[in-house]
């Protein structure tokens, strides 16, 4: 049987890890703040510049502009945004598993061959080079410290060139959609070409439809000098918006993941030390009595 000495080092292991999860739990809560605030800054702006996009360019199979005419898919492009790290729960895993689901389920026919793969986000990384499925042609660090427009415009050039070069067919971005702090929503976004009922808009638009600033179908708009002008100059603008978007609520996603994790891990932490506390006290209290009992044998022995 494990000595008091043994479960007073268990404990004081316990507590001190305890101490970590707690300051990793308030760490992950400031940041999570920090990138809400970022998304409510941004998630009118993004959601209305999609609307926009919809309302421009959905479906135009005559268009000129080589970004929105719709082709037979061949070769498809994704981005797959995940963290640098773990101790974010369920965070990667979800993310993983809506990539497999789209591999398993292939709704496209495409053949593997024929998938290239952007990434953001180590974990990501080393979970599609594991998986083996797909070519990766770009890779970058998540930005989880400074998220900023001018850091994804890397990644949404070669989404966006790729789709404007014909060296891919279809476009999409599989990240975590922020709902609140407990939930977060793993998605597929098709981000070229644009189509008004692409995979899980609706969902998305669901869970950012109690801001009344965003924009609905039936709201109508004038383009002046005219639509084509407009997509000539601010369609690029807009995809590159939609990526950081996608960015933005991966973030936040993260954020609240590990925030959650570190939570639990603490809590759990205490109910194990209190398990041990109360172990250790009925070994102890067993030891005293045992200590006791051999004392008055011994008196007996002598008297």
């Amino acid at each position: 049987m494990p000595s008091t000495q043994q479960y007073r080092r268990r404990i004081k292991s316990v507590k001190n890890t305890r101490q970590i999860t707690k300051a990793m739990e308030m760490v992950a809560s400031v940041k999570m703040q920090k990138a809400v605030r970022a998304i409510l800054a941004e998630r009118a702006y993004v959601q209305n510049t999609w609307h926009l996009l919809v309302d421009l360019g959905a479906n135009e199979t005559e268009s000129k502009n080589p970004l929105l005419q719709i082709r037979p898919v061949e070769k498809i492009l994704i981005l797959v945004i995940s963290s640098d790290r773990g101790l974010s729960g369920s965070y990667n895993s979800d993310i993983f598993r809506k990539f497999r689901s789209y591999v398993d389920d292939n709704p496209d026919k495409i053949k593997f061959e024929n998938l290239d793969l952007v990434v953001i986000g180590k974990k990501g990384l080393d979970f599609l080079n594991k998986y083996g499925v797909g070519k990766i042609i770009a890779s970058f660090e998540s930005q989880e410290k400074d998220v900023a427009y001018d850091k994804t415009t890397a990644a949404s050039k070669l989404l966006i060139d790729g789709y404007r070069d014909k060296k891919y067919d279809k476009v999409l971005i599989i990240y975590s959609h922020f709902v609140s702090s407990l939930t977060q929503k793993p998605v597929i976004k098709q981000l070229l070409p644009i189509e008004k009922d692409h995979l899980d808009l609706p969902e998305i638009w669901e869970v950012g439809k109690a801001d009344d600033n965003l924009a609905t179908d039936s709201k109508e708009f004038l383009y002046e000098p005219g639509k084509d002008k407009v997509l000539e100059q601010l369609l690029p603008q807009f995809l590159r918006t939609q990526v950081y978007g996608a960015v933005l609520e991966a973030n936040a996603s993260e954020q609240s993941a590990q925030m959650v994790a570190m939570k639990n891990a603490t809590d759990n932490a205490g109910e194990l030390i209190d398990e041990l506390q109360l172990t250790y006290n009925s070994i102890r209290q067993d030891s005293i009595t045992r200590e006791i009992a051999e004392i008055s044998a011994g008196a007996d022995a002598l008297s």
